[in-house]
């Protein structure tokens, strides 16, 4: 599978920091290249999605996130929040791992995240609103935890089907989507 799905073990292990070893075997750059061609494959699909990924969700334990942002990706490694805003906000999440469910999860406004880049040069991005959400579930894949997990209010949880009935369309191409994510990588993608 391209996106490791609920039920496969690795997605609840937290994962390994990645050590200068990592860089050397070549296992961190592998990744990268690896979750850019997913999350281009998933973008070809569907211009609003393809945003963001970790490691874990194609199947290797490290603390691997990259993101796209306005277009361009950046590659965020052994990631930690340093900064959380005190407001709060209702983000309404999916995640590729199961992508036929959606809910509103509580996250923080703001964040500012430490990490290396692919060079090992350290960096701080700060975050707002959609992308303080996103570095915040991807960060939790990284430690084992789905955004259901966070879920307070049940009454958000929503199935695709559902949320899209009046939309064949665009069902059809989550659909499509969800086909794509389901299937086997192949280092041509």
């Amino acid at each position: 599978m391209k996106i490791k799905q609920v039920g496969d073990p690795i997605l609840r292990t937290p994962s390994q920091i990645i050590s200068q070893a990592d860089f050397e075997s070549g296992i961190v750059a592998s990744s990268i290249q690896k979750m850019h061609a997913i999350l281009n494959g998933i973008k070809s699909i569907s211009d609003e999605n393809g945003n963001a990924l970790s490691a874990p969700q194609v199947g290797v334990s490290i603390r691997l996130i990259v993101l796209r942002i306005d277009g361009e990706f950046i590659n965020i490694i052994n990631p930690r929040i340093i900064e959380r805003s005190e407001s709060t906000f209702m983000f309404e999440e999916e995640c590729f791992s199961f992508y036929n469910i959606r809910a509103k999860v509580k996250r923080y406004q703001s964040v500012v995240v430490s990490f290396l880049d692919e060079k090992q040069l350290e960096q701080r991005l700060k975050m707002e609103g959609e992308f303080s959400g996103l570095i915040q579930h991807e960060i939790d894949h990284l430690n084992g935890i789905f955004f259901l997990d966070k879920v307070e209010d049940k009454s958000t949880l929503v199935s695709i089907d559902y949320l899209l009935r009046d939309e064949p369309e665009r069902l059809k191409v989550v659909k499509s989507l969800c086909d794509y994510m389901a299937s086997d990588y192949m280092a041509s993608d």
